[in-house]
């Protein structure tokens, strides 16, 4: 199952969003985002199903105005920015952190890895951290 990341905008009444993701450009700008993961449980092995893939994810980029769309298959991460140019993230860190830790986690983790993900489940905090 492969786990895709969408900006989500931030809601003021009705279900909140429990996950944020945040990340640095080159240009040191930090960027973040409200994201909801939707399951793709369909396979992608095979040209058909990989290039039947890539255009679902085109389409969620222009949907968004996005520049990338993150996404998540067999722990590794990657980022799609189009078919030629998908960032390959190897090494993962998931752990939980303190609610009085949250913000020099997130800055330690932009200047370390570039981005993180943060997510809220049931009151406790946890970050996500892919990295080559």
């Amino acid at each position: 199952m492969i786990k895709v990341f969408i900006p989500e905008i931030k809601r003021k009444q009705g279900k909140k969003l429990l996950s944020r993701g945040f990340w640095r450009n080159d240009k040191g700008i930090t960027f973040y985002d409200y994201v909801k993961v939707r399951n793709y449980n369909q396979s992608i092995e095979g040209v058909y199903y990989k290039d039947l893939y890539y255009n679902y994810l085109d389409t969620i980029k222009a949907e968004y105005k996005q520049e990338a769309i993150f996404y998540v298959n067999n722990n590794i991460g990657y980022c799609y920015y189009t078919r030629d140019n998908i960032e390959v993230l190897t090494n993962r860190i998931y752990a939980e952190v303190k609610r009085a830790d949250l913000k020099h986690t997130i800055k330690k983790a932009l200047r370390d890895f570039s981005g993180c993900t943060i997510y809220n489940e049931v009151g406790r905090y946890y970050i996500e951290v892919f990295f080559k």
